[in-house]
């Protein structure tokens, strides 16, 4: 009997599923889906959209392996065949490949059934959006015919994809070309190449329009020559409604309009990566530009989606849209906040000026760090009725814009910092220094290109470098607002494991830090050089608990907090030289300052990894994390940043979870109940399962990583014994359990790894989400049954690193 089903009937047995969606039919088996499953729906919509007339078929490989799956099959086609259908669609993995003495499932069905058939020659896989993608091909299977016909690797199939035949696989600069579903890929030859399942293959098709993706992390860029050579190939309709999209945290513009001028024609450029997410505010779902953060992972929605690039005129923006407030709009769409002030959006962010000097839309750089409201006027200082427009601005915006956003006020003084400081605190946003101007051969000044310096490293002229005193006074400056947080603190500390002491290395540096600044630029910067007393009748200020780490993955350390570091490590500093030298000589070429940056991240995970039992190891890091010990901030700060610059992990990693499993004998408050997310406040250490056999039998954790990073390469000697190949996550991390197998001698726990934002369940750390396994959690779940499969009784005395053991979740 026919029962209902998401988005129409189920026929027959359970076992293996019908789900009829107009001319989409799904082989499923297992429980109905929940109601409303996205792949299915948007996929229903574009066959429907794109007048496709033939009946596709879809199911999985686990379905495929059931018993009943082809009788289930063959009472299909029957039924289709009696009902006049004469084209059918396999949307099932190796259905049209073919070797000698074997044919094709799908030449099977033509011949037998009398009909047309299109099947994948290898693997299919549904995209974002509505499509399916055979990386292989599609092929086509008529009645009798001898051999197949290649039908493209998109379905449906776009008008454009038929100009990709004419594309090489290399521009000639070297940079390798290859195919996604949305069109192609340009990259270097060094970098990672693409893979099914990777960001760069959920950009959704556009059937209008070739996309293509260029670029990736940071020292992955692409020439604008090879850009336009690609783009030349093409035939001119299609070259003409080209999308070019950047393939990492970098700002494509720059490049797209040397494309175009090159070409003499306009070039659009995505403002980040298109992807199928929530509007900025949270409204309709569609494709939008997703900034990617530092690490290549998903981070903001921009209010502007694109840019038309002119070899003629300045870019035109495309796809504006903002949450502002008002409905007072001049025709370039500036809103008013007040009689004297307007914003208006710009690729970076928003911009606030006065009527008519708004900055342009271009403005400023896009960063991977999130948007930037930016106001005033260089060189200018704004007058009071800017913080009441910047007020009412900042309140209308969505809380997760503003947790995202960086306010930057041109000309402002010391007299402006308190309400700066108390616009910043009320509405929860970050503040920036803008960079100074710079001196024109006419006298005047000029704006220099966005630069992001936080606030807080503003401080009196650089003095000369000298032997005695290496440490330039911007930089000591910084150093020393990082470390006087920890001694001013009234209150004393409660006495906590994590908590290492005060030892000679943090006390010398801190006299150091106190002897260092004079009186005069003491005095400027509003402090003493040394607390000292109170005076007769004075009121003890109140003295702030240490703030928790906010650090996240992607993080960039500042110039203060390296010279921190470089502080508080002391002498093993330059014990950690030589090996850190190795590793910057593995990265690519980079700029002094961004070398000088690498070396103090580099030096902090060396600190990490090799420091046991020290001052600064992966003890004093969690007690700066969770907030025990502030002064301790710079060293977690480089750690993270660190992590950017590391190879990702994408698979399985092992972690010793301790003595024993928590248990509770009411399922519903079990602490491992499946489905609860868990987080740690500090940096999250594991082993690759290749390296997990030889660990002690007992608990553990088995974590699908996605964005985990291989700790130890840059640091590995070729020539040297091979070593333990560690994970480190960042802090906040969010895992989600989902399963626990307490049986064995190896209880173990399974997690998966949640992306950072746009996918995480909307739960509290520890909080249980009640939400059945999805794909990704059942994928997951598969990848880490392979991994462990075989693995329950190879079992040794290599022990588990110190780093790479301890309950997951845990802490305040």
């Amino acid at each position: 009997m026919a029962q209902a089903t998401t988005g129409g009937a189920t026929v027959g047995d359970p076992a293996v599923r019908v789900e009829e969606h107009d001319r989409l039919l799904v082989l499923r088996a297992g429980a109905p889906v929940p109601v409303g499953d996205a792949y299915v729906d948007d996929l229903v919509r574009v066959l429907r959209w794109a007048g496709d007339p033939t009946v596709t078929l879809l199911s999985d490989p686990g379905t495929m392996a059931q018993a009943d799956f082809w009788p289930r099959l063959t009472g299909l086609l029957d039924s289709l065949r009696a009902s006049g259908r004469t084209a059918v669609r396999l949307a099932m993995a190796g259905t049209g490949g073919e070797r000698p003495g074997h044919p094709a499932l799908a030449r099977r069905i033509a011949d037998g059934w009398g009909v047309t058939v299109e099947a994948p020659a290898a693997a299919v896989h549904t995209v974002p959006g509505g499509s399916l993608y055979a990386p292989g091909g599609w092929l086509g299977f008529a009645p009798g015919a001898a051999s197949p016909v290649p039908i493209g690797a998109r379905c449906p199939r776009p008008a454009w994809e038929v100009a990709l035949d004419a594309v090489p696989g290399r521009t000639a600069g070297g940079h390798v070309i290859e195919p996604i579903p949305a069109g192609l890929l340009l990259r270097p030859a060094r970098a990672p190449g693409t893979v099914v399942g990777d960001l760069y293959h959920t950009v959704p098709l556009d059937p209008r329009r070739l996309t293509v993706v260029v670029g990736g992390l940071p020292g992955d860029e692409v020439a604008a020559d090879d850009v336009a050579g690609l783009l030349s190939v093409l035939p001119e309709p299609v070259r003409d409604s080209v999308r070019l999209a950047p393939g990492g945290p970098g700002d494509l513009l720059p490049l797209a309009q040397h494309v175009a001028d090159r070409l003499g024609a306009a070039v659009v450029a995505a403002t980040g990566l298109p992807l199928l997410t929530d509007g900025p505010s949270g409204g309709t779902r569609g494709v939008r530009s997703v900034v990617l953060g530092a690490d290549g992972a998903p981070g903001w929605l921009p209010f502007v989606n694109a840019a038309e690039c002119h070899p003629d005129r300045e870019p035109r923006l495309l796809g504006c849209a903002a949450p502002l407030p008002g409905a007072d709009r001049t025709p370039d769409g500036a809103v008013r906040l007040t009689d004297r002030w307007w914003v208006t959006v710009t690729r970076a962010g928003l911009s606030v000026g006065a009527h008519g000097a708004v900055r342009p839309g271009a403005g400023l750089a896009v960063g991977p760090e999130g948007p930037v409201v930016e106001a005033g006027v260089p060189g200018e200082r704004p007058d009071h009725s800017l913080w009441p427009a910047l007020d009412r601005l900042l309140g209308s915006l969505p809380p997760q814009v503003c947790a995202s956003a960086t306010l930057q006020v041109y000309g402002t003084t010391a007299d402006d910092a308190p309400a700066l400081r108390e616009l910043a605190t009320r509405h929860g946003v970050r503040t920036q220094a803008p960079p100074a101007p710079a001196p024109t051969a006419s006298g005047g000044a000029e704006v220099l290109p966005y630069a992001r310096t936080p606030v807080a490293e503003v401080t009196p002229a650089a003095v000369p470098r000298t032997a005695a005193d290496p440490v330039a006074a911007p930089d000591l400056a910084g150093a020393w607002e990082h470390l006087i947080r920890g001694r001013e603190e009234a209150a004393p500390r409660r006495p906590l494991v994590l908590d290492p002491p005060a030892g000679p290395d943090l006390d010398e540096a801190w006299e150091y830090l106190s002897r260092r600044p004079t009186p005069a630029a003491a005095s400027a910067e509003g402090r003493t050089p040394r607390p000292g007393p109170p005076r007769p009748g004075a009121t003890e200020p109140v003295r702030p608990a240490p703030a928790r780490s906010s650090f996240r993955a992607g993080h960039r350390s500042s110039p203060a907090e390296h010279t921190a570091l470089r502080l508080l490590a002391g002498p093993a500093w330059e014990r950690h030289a030589p090996a850190v030298a190795r590793a910057l000589g593995r990265l690519p070429a980079m700029a002094d300052a961004e070398r000088e940056a690498a070396e103090a991240d580099l030096t902090a995970l060396r600190l990490y990894l090799d420091e046991a039992g020290g001052l600064l190891d992966h003890h004093a890091l969690a007690a700066a994390c969770h907030g025990r010990d502030d002064r301790l901030l710079p060293f977690a700060a480089c750690l993270v940043s660190a992590l950017r610059r590391l190879p990702t992990h994408r698979g399985a990693v092992l972690r010793g979870a301790g003595s024993a499993l928590p248990h509770a004998e009411d399922p519903e408050n079990d602490p491992l109940r499946p489905g609860t997310v868990l987080r740690d406040r500090a940096p999250l250490g594991g082993v690759r399962a290749a390296g997990g056999a030889g660990r002690p039998p007992g608990p553990r954790y088995a974590i699908w990583s996605v964005t985990g990073r291989l700790a130890r390469p840059l640091f590995h000697a070729p020539d040297g014994p091979e070593e333990v190949q560690e994970v480190v996550f960042a802090p906040g991390t969010p895992f989600m359990i989902l399963d626990v197998r307490r049986g064995g001698p190896s209880p173990v726990v399974l997690l998966r790894e949640l992306p950072a934002s746009g996918g995480a369940p909307a739960s509290a750390p520890g909080q249980d989400t009640n939400a059945e396994l999805g794909e990704a959690d059942r994928a997951a779940l598969a990848g880490l049954d392979e991994a462990l499969r075989g693995r329950a009784g190879q079992t040794g005395g290599g022990g588990w690193p110190e780093r790479c053991a301890g309950s997951v979740g845990e802490g305040p």
